[in-house]
């Protein structure tokens, strides 16, 4: 039962953040969205993402902050209405 109730929870985590991450990327530039998607989804290189794009490391770091941010914020909205 514990190993039900724990695979359960982490697939419930999972469609959250997914819901989330969707709902965001709506909010925010293809540019920045493709640079949070490839450096913290794909987990690639900073430098790789950055030269991959034509943008600086730093615009990859600040994308993925800001990103990020939001999609903290959104998943605690869902939380909060139990999606």
């Amino acid at each position: 039962a514990d190993q039900w109730e724990q695979t359960w929870d982490e697939e419930w985590q999972k469609n959250l953040m997914e819901s989330a991450i969707n709902r965001v990327k709506r909010q925010v530039s293809i540019e920045q969205y493709q640079m949070f998607d490839r450096f913290v989804l794909k987990q690639w290189p900073a430098r790789d993402v950055a030269n991959t794009l034509g943008v600086t490391i730093g615009h990859v770091y600040v994308a993925k902050h800001r990103i990020a941010k939001l999609v903290r914020k959104e998943v605690l909205a869902l939380e909060a209405k139990g999606c």
